[in-house]
């Protein structure tokens, strides 16, 4: 009888403990499914954000635009400034930094912030440099864009020192863009237009397409206003 009891007593033992085992196991495995489940989520995510970045890395590094040298007579206007100010655009554009313009309105959600985003990526790409070239851009929605907008807008794409956007009158815009033969009767027909400035006088690189840092510094470099 004792043989017996203790045989079972054995049996029932080396049962729960491989009950227990499995339990074990079991749990573990929940334990690890559950890691590996939040590591691809983690690793989704993280794949999620380089997609994203280099969607927007390859639509910045797209070289497609078109070049050519053009001559344009710079109104006399006064125009006002991000900060309040009346600036001349004749004495503005005659900077001795070199000068790079281009048309937008902040409203736009297409061209514009693309074409923000190009003078932006070309401050960073001059660093401490940045405020060493002067960035103008006029707006072609005056009605809409006061001074408070066009600061607001700046702030928005965290522009630097040297980035000045302008706004006037519907008659002095509107002359500012034919001296630049960028006149569009509808602001939503507007072209992704850059200029600048060359040392020769009335002459600007007229550059249409997407432009972005790198861009900006070859071609001043090609007209020689960048070393």
């Amino acid at each position: 009888m004792r043989r017996t009891f203790c045989f079972t007593l054995i049996l029932m033992t080396m049962f729960l403990l491989l009950g227990g085992c499995a339990k074990h196991m079991n749990h573990v495995g929940m334990m690890n499914g559950e890691m590996t489940g939040r590591k691809m989520d983690d690793q989704q995510m993280a794949q999620g954000s380089k997609m994203d970045h280099s969607a927007h890395q390859k639509m910045m590094a797209r070289k497609n635009y078109s070049r050519s040298i053009e001559t344009y007579q710079i109104p006399d206007l006064l125009l006002t400034d991000n900060q309040g100010r009346n600036l001349s655009l004749v004495n503005l554009l005659q900077d001795e930094r070199p000068v790079l313009v281009n048309f937008l309105y902040a409203t736009c959600t297409t061209i514009c912030p693309l074409l923000s985003m190009g003078y932006i990526d070309l401050q960073r790409e001059l660093g401490a440099q940045a405020d060493q070239v002067l960035l103008v851009s006029i707006t072609i929605d005056p009605e809409h864009d006061t001074p408070d907008v066009l600061e607001k807008y700046r702030k928005k794409f965290q522009g630097q020192p040297g980035w000045v956007l302008l706004t006037g009158s519907r008659i002095d815009i509107d002359a500012a863009m034919t001296a630049f033969d960028a006149y569009f009767g509808d602001k939503m027909d507007h072209q992704p237009l850059n200029f600048i400035r060359m040392p020769a006088q009335n002459k600007w690189v007229r550059l249409n397409g997407m432009i972005n840092g790198e861009d900006f510094i070859r071609e001043m470099k090609m007209v020689g206003v960048w070393r």
